[in-house]
């Protein structure tokens, strides 16, 4: 499956739903969101039972992380569903070296999160960073990284100018969801 592909997989489902917010479009797409207590170690999961499809989350995620994860199982849903008929996806950490269904989802979950002519008009501030992008657009900077990785592949974004870093592959490895309660701000 190609990055171009997965691209076009989650603008097409964003112009069909007219949404980019995860939870209205698992909603539109018919899949049994189920958010979980006592998941501590696990982030959120994709499952397709009695062809019945499937989200459980972590109750104990912050806001804007249960966003990434529940937008990285939609990502399972519309580009593995036939994979995971017999395997489920169990997430235990989004950005770290996985195999090609895991990167996969993490440039869905991109794609369908941040929109490109939003990105592109904020990197066009000079004064513009990686941090202050991922805050505009609500995202976790690794995210937004990874978006700006893809529309340089695409040729979408042409120059090098924009100050940005590379994606950390281990961003939410560390990442524990019963710490995040006690913080109120991430």
């Amino acid at each position: 499956m190609t990055n171009d592909w997965i691209y076009e997989k989650a603008n097409a489902l964003v112009r069909k739903h007219f949404t980019r917010d995860p939870f209205e479009l698992a909603k539109d797409l018919n899949i049994h969101l189920e958010v979980m207590n006592n998941m501590t170690h696990l982030l959120g999961m994709y499952q397709v039972i009695q062809k019945n499809r499937f989200i459980f989350l972590s109750a104990d995620l912050h806001p804007s992380i249960r966003k990434v994860v529940l937008a990285h199982e939609i990502g399972h849903d519309q580009l593995h569903r036939n994979y995971a008929k017999a395997n489920a996806f169990h997430e235990v950490s989004i950005f770290r070296e996985l195999g090609c269904h895991e990167i996969e989802a993490n440039i869905f979950a991109a794609h369908l999160l941040i929109d490109d002519k939003e990105i592109i008009r904020l990197l066009e501030n000079e004064d513009v960073s990686d941090h202050s992008l991922a805050n505009e657009l609500g995202v976790e900077i690794n995210l937004v990284n990874l978006k700006i990785s893809e529309l340089y592949k695409m040729g979408i974004l042409s120059s090098s100018r924009y100050n940005v870093e590379r994606p950390r592959s281990e961003f939410l490895k560390d990442y524990n969801p019963i710490r995040d309660r006690d913080n109120s701000t991430y």
